[in-house]
């Protein structure tokens, strides 16, 4: 067997174990077994531990070395890892990382609430994902090698391409290196093809679709953004046009479930204007909103459709709303 592996196109059908006796006949019986439960082989690409798994003529046999299999499995259980976080990565190569995010955990730390109410610093996607990577990187550096392979020693990292609020759920983009970082920042609206976010807000919305415009204030202390109708310094303009999905109840409340979409990008962007429109976002205290019915902000970035600027390809992901919107009941306009 080579450095990264054996491969085999399977002659006939038969157990795996059997057939693995077949081609090693040199082979201790014990030596081909523990290929297996080292995680050493591969049916048609996906690892295969159980003796009796079924063979069929022409599939793909993927013998790996001892070490290569390791690193591979190191990988792996790196994506395992965040996944156990609630983060679901739903898109990835070289250059980007695309990742379904939990309602409740901050993108990145920031001077105020990057600590939890017991005083320990708070999680953050930033940092688990860009432990994934340093791990995940370490792992093909070590099977790189394992396979005669010169490693890519370069630093594993992630950069920040934009951010959802801790309490909103949904699609992040993140960059592994700085260069695709700075091409999908500055050519955001060229490459970002479309983007959407489904909002569940108190009462019922009058109009069925629309646009707000306003140029946006945070203020540095308090955090709370403000909207202004006209220019003002320092105001960022932002426009959000929404259109009404279905009106729906929780308990004795009425809500409106309404989906968003953003021609500019700025912080708390949607949670201000649905406050401006008199339907602040259940859940969302912060802009006013009476009620909670789901225990968490009503808000999730469900589309994301963008041009990968590396290599061209265009990317569509969807994010299904999370359970906590099952809680609410349809009801007729």
């Amino acid at each position: 067997m080579n450095t990264a592996g054996q491969k085999f196109t399977v002659s006939h059908d038969s157990p795996l174990l059997k057939y693995l006796y077949e081609i090693f006949p040199g082979q201790s019986k014990t030596g081909v077994k523990n290929m297996l439960s080292k995680g050493q082989v591969l049916v048609n690409g996906e690892r295969r531990t159980a003796f009796d798994h079924p063979l069929r003529a022409g599939d793909s046999l993927l013998v790996l070395a001892k070490a290569v299999s390791m690193a591979r499995e190191s990988s792996e259980n790196a994506r395992e890892d965040v996944e156990k976080t609630g983060v679901k990565i739903v898109f990835e190569d070289a250059d980007y990382i695309v990742v379904d995010k939990p309602a409740g955990l901050l993108t990145v730390s920031t001077a105020k609430g990057s600590q939890s109410k017991s005083g320990k610093k708070e999680a953050t996607l930033y940092a688990i994902l860009n432990a994934y990577v340093k791990t995940d990187a370490r792992a093909r550096r070590k099977e790189d090698i394992a396979s005669g392979r010169t490693p890519d020693r370069s630093t594993a990292k992630i950069w920040i391409v934009h951010r959802l609020d801790k309490g909103t759920s949904g699609l992040v983009v993140f960059a592994k290196n700085e260069h695709a970082k700075d091409i999908l920042q500055s050519r955001w609206k060229e490459l970002v093809i479309e983007r959407r976010y489904i909002a569940v807000l108190e009462n019922r919305l009058e109009k069925e679709s629309g646009a707000i415009q306003s140029w946006l204030v945070e203020n540095p202390k308090s955090l709370i953004v403000y909207s202004y109708p006209e220019e003002v310094r320092g105001g960022q303009l932002a426009i959000t046009h929404y259109k009404v999905l279905e009106y729906v109840r929780r308990g004795k409340g009425v809500y409106t479930k309404a989906e968003f979409s953003l021609e500019s990008g700025r912080k708390n962007q949607i949670r201000v204007h649905a406050a401006d429109l008199g339907h602040p976002v259940a859940g969302d205290k912060k802009y006013g909103a009476e009620t909670d019915p789901i225990r968490r902000l009503a808000l999730h970035a469900a589309t994301l459709v963008f041009r990968n600027p590396m290599s061209g390809e265009i990317v569509r992901l969807k994010s299904p709303l999370p359970a906590p919107f099952d809680k609410f009941e349809k009801i007729e306009k």
